[in-house]
């Protein structure tokens, strides 16, 4: 019996340290919602109920975000709200609940001249998984609609990810923008990994760009306590021209039931007046009431 506990305890502790999440540990890795994490729940809202119970939140030198999913019962689903890193999008609430073996979820953003609205499902099956997404956002000084198709496979120690999202402007001007990519992610010792992803980014129509991204990175756990992550992005203007990249180190500790991410300002070697980090993540699951 005791025996059997400590399985348990170690199962639920791995599936606990895989959703350890927020904006500050995503802004190192800088791969998007190519990874599974609890901030893009604000594009897949049917994703909450992979976030039971959980609390997350970024102090940073702009705007602060946090999120707050409850799940009291996973039969009746779960309900979160949220406040994004950008003022404009104001604070969210959103709802999904399992039904036929499909994910659904909504959300909706109640804030005066910034109304946003999304819907999403989606499923999991053997080792697969697929999400279709649509969202909406009628604000002040934009205006558009957006559509989302997001699969992954998981191949052994690999998991691929392809995605295509389409975004309509309507305000400031008329426009389609297409994004087609796919990420590579191999599993490394203890519950890290390393992934390379590449995406064409194109828009048409009153205002036009060709762009490709090409974006890899790192996140390995060191010991019991201590996670180091970093990320590196190249973008390309009119296909491969005129090419730019960015670095952003970090690191993560884990006391508990707490997980503390840093991001770090590696602007901080050339600028004295700098501060040595950009911003800081804490998330906590605390598990079923």
């Amino acid at each position: 019996m005791f025996k059997k506990l400590i399985f348990i305890a170690f199962i639920l502790t791995i599936t606990a340290n895989l959703l350890w999440a927020n904006h500050t540990r995503m802004s190192t890795l800088m791969t998007g919602d190519y990874l599974e994490d609890v901030i893009y729940t604000d594009l897949y809202p049917q994703r909450l109920l992979h976030y039971t119970n959980y609390l997350y939140l970024d102090i940073r030198r702009g705007p602060e975000d946090y999120g707050l999913i409850v799940t009291p019962d996973e039969k009746y689903g779960a309900l979160a709200c949220w406040q994004n890193p950008v003022d404009e999008h104001g604070f969210n609430i959103g709802y999904a609940i399992n039904i036929a073996k499909f994910d659904l979820g909504i959300s909706f953003s109640p804030v005066r001249n910034n109304i946003r609205f999304g819907i999403g499902a989606g499923r999991t099956f053997f080792d697969q998984r697929i999400d279709l997404a649509f969202l909406t956002f009628d604000g002040e000084y934009e205006a558009w609609h957006k559509f989302i198709l997001h699969y992954s496979r998981q191949l052994g120690d690999f998991n691929i990810v392809p995605k295509y999202e389409l975004e309509y402007s309507l305000e400031p001007f008329e426009a389609s923008r297409h994004q087609l990519g796919m990420m590579v992610q191999r599993m490394i010792l203890n519950e890290g990994f390393v992934f390379f992803t590449a995406e064409y980014d194109f828009r048409r129509g009153d205002r036009e760009y060709d762009r490709t991204h090409l974006y890899a990175g790192v996140e390995m756990k060191l010991s019991r306590h201590f996670v180091l992550r970093g990320g590196v992005a190249e973008h390309f203007e009119n296909g491969f021209e005129d090419p730019t990249w960015h670095i952003e180190p970090g690191f993560g500790v884990r006391i508990r039931d707490f997980n503390i991410d840093f991001h770090v300002d590696k602007d901080r070697l050339f600028d004295k007046d700098l501060t040595f980090i950009k911003s800081v993540g804490l998330d906590f699951h605390f598990g079923r009431f």
